[in-house]
């Protein structure tokens, strides 16, 4: 009965706004959408959706955008004290990680030695490559991250900063996650819950820097699909966008090591795909092996 009421709040808010955006030019309901962000207003999110409709159905990248980096609607929830910690983890994400410490047992390797660099694209505040570093790879002295919205990385590098640790956060849109890696390579690179964001051609771009600089594995968590999927989609709610990962991935150069489904009453949201995938070497020439990786190697041969 209250998820009831919730939701019918929820779609009274939105409609309303859509009202009220059907008056306004977008510069201005973009305005009004910061202006309601900015006060921690509640609802603001229904409200984002329902004044910014047509922006929204005419190009859900920009509003996704528009929202992350300027910490607004869905971005609001991102705090330190909501986020730092393992039980403020979503579930899905302790699930990636299971899943990759026991493919690296599989192939005869220590998650808490043998795994020296970490990379996250859409890190938010770091909070998860914190979690990384203190409880689940602590040999790692590289753990790198990206993420569009400015306000959420320096919130999280202040923070990660007074608790002195080796998390690095850059302020970047996914499509420049090739420029920020650079030339460095990473054990794992890690993804979660970020490719829903952007468009299919964007996603296989940032696939592919994922994959070309994963020494090891890459660890991705996106929406996934009620059924059979051939092209990308987007989700008519949110203009959130549901990809088919295996053909991207192999699309990118990469193949997928395991998928798991988790529904909705497990992650807490949507239904999700928990994704391993690895690089292959023909398609990533450029890779280097790290000799604290050899094991692997071994195991593959």
């Amino acid at each position: 009965m209250r998820r009831g009421c919730i939701s019918t709040v929820r779609w009274a808010i939105r409609w309303k706004a859509w009202l009220l955006g059907k008056t306004l030019p977008v510069s201005v309901r973009r305005s009004l959408v910061t202006w309601a962000g900015n006060r921690k207003l509640p609802g603001t999110l229904e409200f984002a959706m329902g004044i910014l409709d047509d922006l929204r159905r005419r190009d859900p990248v920009e509003f996704h955008r528009f929202l992350w980096s300027n910490h607004l609607a869905y971005a609001e929830t991102y705090e330190i004290p909501k986020r730092f910690g393992a039980s403020n983890i979503q579930p899905t994400r302790h699930i990636l990680v299971d899943r990759i410490a026991t493919h690296l047992r599989s192939r005869g390797l220590s998650p808490h030695r043998d795994v020296r660099s970490v990379f996250e694209v859409g890190c938010s505040m770091g909070y998860l490559l914190r979690h990384l570093e203190e409880e689940v790879f602590p040999s790692a002295t590289i753990l790198h991250g990206l993420d569009i919205d400015a306000y959420a990385v320096r919130a999280g590098a202040a923070h990660l900063s007074s608790l002195g640790s080796k998390v690095q956060l850059s302020t970047a849109d996914i499509e420049a996650t090739e420029i920020v890696m650079g030339t460095q390579n990473y054990d794992l690179v890690l993804c979660c819950g970020v490719l829903m964001y952007v468009n299919e051609s964007t996603a296989k771009k940032a696939l592919r820097a994922m994959l070309t600089h994963a020494d090891c594995l890459v660890g991705l968590i996106c929406l996934a699909p009620p059924g059979e999927l051939g092209r990308s989609e987007t989700r008519a709610y949110d203009g959130a966008f549901v990809h088919n990962m295996d053909k991207l991935i192999r699309g990118a150069g990469g193949a997928v090591v395991s998928s798991d489904w988790i529904s909705a009453s497990v992650s807490g949201a949507s239904p999700s795909h928990v994704i391993l995938a690895e690089p292959m070497p023909h398609a990533h020439p450029r890779r280097r092996d790290h000799k604290h990786l050899k094991k692997t190697r071994l195991a593959d041969s």
